[in-house]
C-alpha cells in the first residue's frame, strides 16, 4: 500500500506518542516507586544499588496509548488484538512481580495471551493468515487448526524467552530494541510487496519500537529502572502478536535466536520450568574485581551468559555488549530472510 502524506504523519504519531509518554513520565514514575518502597537490588554491583521496580506498568501505558491511536487512525482490529494479548501478559507479569508465581504457572497462564488475537480473527478475517511464508518458497498451504495451535504455543515461548533475557543493565531493553527494529523492517517490506497489506500492521509495530527506545534510555548501564516480569512478558507478547499479524513469523524467529537458545540452555539444565528466584544457584557471580564470572556450582543453570563467561570474566557492560552483538547478527540474518521473502 502506497502511504499518503497523512498516513506518514499518523505513523510518526504512533511512534512519537508512546516514546514521549515513557521518556517524560519515567522520572516521576520512578519517584513514585521509590516512595512506595518498590525497589530491587542490582546484585551485579558491589555494593548492590537500589533500582526502581517494576516500570512495566508505565511501559504498558505507553504501548496502550500507541496501539489505541493506531486503531483510531487506521480502523483495523490489529492494534487492539496486539494490545489485548499484551495486556494479559502484563497482568500475569505484574502478579509475578508482586506475589511471585510458580515457574510452571506463568507459561500456562500465558497461553491466554493468544486469545485476543484468535478471537479478533473471527471479526476480521484478514487479521492474520493461517500459514507461514518462507524465503524464496513463498506461502505454504493453509492449515488453520495447526496454525492456531502454534499461535497459542508462541505466546508462552516468546514471552518467556524475552523474560529470561532480563538479567543485566541494558540487556532486555537493548534486545527488545534491536529485535523490534528487525520486526519493523520485515513488516515494512511485507507492506511494500503486498498492495493489500494494511498500514495498520506497520503502525502496530511502532509503539513496541517506541517503548523499547524509551526504556533503553533508563535501563542501560547504570540502570535507573527495572521493568520486572510485567514489562518483559508484555514486550514478548507484543513481539509474538506483531510477528503473526505482520506475516513475518520466520524472520521474527531468527531475530530472537539468542533468546531462544538462552531459554533452551536454561530449561534443559534446570530440567523444566523453574522460577529463577528459586533456583538453587545463580549462573554467574560477581568477583572482587567487579567483573562477572561463570558460576562453577554444579547446580547452576547453563544460561547463554554463563556459557559466554566460561571463556573468561567480563565486566557487566562488556557482557551485555557481547549479548547485543549476538542479537545484531541474528537481526541482520532476520533482515536477510525478510528480503529473500518479500523482494525476491
Amino acid at each position: 500500500m502506497q502511504p499518503s502524506l497523512a498516513d506518514v504523519g499518523l505513523l510518526l504519531l504512533s511512534f512519537i506518542m508512546p516514546l514521549l509518554l515513557v521518556v517524560l513520565a519515567m522520572p516521576r514514575f520512578n519517584q513514585y516507586l521509590v516512595k512506595l518502597g518498590r525497589v530491587a537490588d542490582d546484585v551485579h554491583k558491589d555494593p548492590p544499588t537500589k533500582v526502581p521496580f517494576p516500570v512495566g506498568p508505565l511501559l504498558f501505558l505507553g504501548a496502550l496509548a500507541g496501539e489505541i491511536f493506531a486503531y483510531f487512525a487506521f480502523g483495523s482490529l490489529v492494534p487492539l488484538a496486539v494490545i489485548g494479548g499484551a495486556a494479559i501478559a502484563f497482568a500475569i507479569g505484574l502478579a509475578d512481580d508482586l506475589f511471585v508465581l510458580g515457574g510452571k504457572t506463568k507459561p500456562l497462564l500465558l497461553l491466554f495471551a493468544a486469545v485476543p488475537l484468535v478471537v479478533s480473527a473471527v471479526f476480521q478475517k484478514d487479521l492474520y493468515e493461517s500459514n507461514l511464508t518462507f524465503p524464496l518458497l513463498g506461502h505454504i498451504g493453509e492449515h488453520f487448526t495447526i496454525y492456531v495451535l502454534l499461535v497459542f504455543i508462541a505466546f508462552p515461548v516468546v514471552a518467556d524467552a524475552f523474560n529470561m533475557m532480563d538479567s543485566f543493565n541494558g540487556q532486555i531493553s537493548g534486545f527488545a530494541l534491536l529485535t523490534s527494529l528487525a520486526l519493523l523492517f520485515g513488516v515494512v517490506l511485507h507492506a511494500i510487496a503486498d498492495p493489500s497489506f494494511s498500514l495498520a500492521r506497520v503502525a502496530s509495530v511502532l509503539p513496541l519500537v517506541a517503548i523499547a527506545v524509551g526504556f533503553f534510555v533508563f535501563n542501560r548501564y547504570p540502570s535507573k529502572a527495572f521493568d520486572g516480569d510485567s514489562g518483559a512478558l508484555m514486550i514478548g507478547a507484543m513481539f509474538a502478536s506483531l510477528a503473526i499479524t505482520g506475516g513475518v513469523e520466520i524472520a521474527a524467529m531468527i531475530a530472537i535466536v539468542p533468546a531462544i537458545l538462552n531459554s533452551f540452555y536454561t530449561l534443559s539444565s534446570a530440567r523444566g520450568f523453574v522460577e529463577r528466584r528459586r533456583m538453587a544457584a545463580r549462573p554467574t557471580r560477581l568477583g572482587e574485581d567487579g567483573k562477572m564470572y561463570a558460576s562453577l556450582e554444579p547446580s547452576s543453570p547453563n544460561t547463554l551468559i554463563r556459557l559466554i563467561l566460561l571463556s573468561g570474566p567480563l565486566d557487566e557492560r562488556d557482557l551485555v555488549k557481547s549479548i547485543l552483538i549476538l542479537t545484531v547478527v541474528a537481526c541482520l540474518l532476520s533482515g536477510a530472510i525478510s528480503i529473500l521473502t518479500w523482494v525476491f
